[in-house]
């Protein structure tokens, strides 16, 4: 509605403000605030007068005037990077329904580390999708903006040169639960099939080939399905592709990642050392790898057990479906932006926090013990 002012009274020609309807209602502009904000105390009447003309007009309340009044934009940024990958997706999807519920709503910002952003957004606070991301903002644009931070992670051993509250993966856990899981379904040859040699994929390369070392010795390299041919060789340098899934060339959206899966497939079809089963990196990936098998005429399970870790959604639409660790994206996600919201409103978080995890059952493990 535009308005303008008409011996005292308001008829159309521009936007009406909060100074209009307090002119119109015959009150100060700090009532109307209070009425339209529900804070503070205003007769009831006056109220109910306020509103009626707020109503009547079509007031809309500026919310850049408002988040300056208040201090509080209500609006959290997600450095995800690429919500073309099934696992952030649906963190972030956690993120944006439990902010929503606490009044509060969440921007992915989905251009690759462009922190200096937060220069130009009103925010209130800052979610990332992993350690590695968190550590590069606070090296960066962090050092000079001090908003409240939170971020996912997967590795629990990490410790951050500025405290900075997290909801935590376990891969070490995750890791072995799939490899105990496997061993009691009675498979020994346990491999491990990964498209990179970086980040959460070399975390998961070590937990498995420390454990699986213990298990049967160095021979359990013989089972590794290794895509890029580099992982024998792992880097210790904490500077590890901080992009964390993210490529230059391929990207490590869904669709490489789930390409990584079909040659870790035919890695296998050509493998002289066949492992009897095999944990792959993600879900995505173990979707591309039993889809390739089935198509090179290799059985899953019969011929080989393909195991996932995530447990993401859409597992559920293919056949066979995939056994994996669910991870919970979502809740790691919610998880997040609780904490965030709660260190906003003053109340007590932990900073330490861990997701859950554990077996979700499908049809891609033979069960050789029973």
């Amino acid at each position: 509605m535009i308005l303008t002012e008409r011996d005292g009274k308001m008829s159309e020609g521009r936007s009406i403000t909060r100074k209009d309807i307090a002119r119109e209602a015959g009150v100060s502009i700090s009532v109307v605030s209070r009425a339209l904000n529900n804070s503070g105390y205003v007769e009831k009447e006056k109220k109910k007068r306020i509103i009626d003309i707020a109503n009547q007009y079509g007031y809309i309340p500026n919310p850049i005037a408002m988040a300056l009044q208040q201090k509080k934009t209500h609006q959290l940024l997600f450095f995800c990077g690429d919500l073309t990958g099934t696992y952030y997706n649906q963190m972030y999807h956690g993120m944006a329904r439990a902010a929503e519920k606490r009044g509060y709503y969440v921007q992915a910002i989905v251009t690759r580390k462009h922190f200096d952003m937060v220069k130009t957004i009103l925010t209130d606070g800052i979610l990332f999708p992993s350690e590695r991301t968190a550590i590069e903002y606070a090296k960066t644009v962090g050092k000079n903006y001090h908003l409240p931070t939170v971020t996912a992670s997967f590795d629990a051993s990490y410790i951050f040169a500025k405290p900075m509250p997290c909801v935590i993966i376990d891969n070490y856990k995750v890791v072995n639960l799939a490899i105990d899981y496997l061993m009691h379904n009675g498979h020994t040859r346990i491999g491990m099939a990964l498209p990179f040699n970086s980040g959460h994929a070399n975390q998961r390369f070590k937990h498995w080939r420390e454990r699986m070392t213990l298990e049967i010795g160095e021979e359990c390299l013989r089972y590794l399905l290794d895509v890029k041919g580099e992982l024998k060789m792992p880097r210790e340098s904490e500077h590890d592709d901080l992009d964390d899934f993210y490529c230059e060339d391929e990207g490590f959206s869904y669709y490489s990642l789930f390409f990584a899966g079909k040659m870790a497939a035919r890695l296998y079809a050509e493998a002289r050392y066949k492992p009897s089963a095999v944990i792959c990196f993600n879900d995505d990936m173990a979707l591309g790898m039993v889809g390739e098998l089935l198509r090179l005429g290799i059985r899953v399970p019969q011929d080989v057990s393909v195991m996932g870790i995530d447990g993401i959604f859409t597992r559920n639409y293919y056949a066979p479906k995939l056994t994996t660790v669910g991870t919970y994206p979502e809740r790691q996600g919610a998880k997040c932006a609780e904490i965030l919201i709660d260190m906003l409103e003053g109340r007590k978080y932990k900073y330490m926090n861990y997701s859950p995890y554990k077996i979700l059952e499908g049809e891609t493990v033979l069960k050789i013990r029973y």
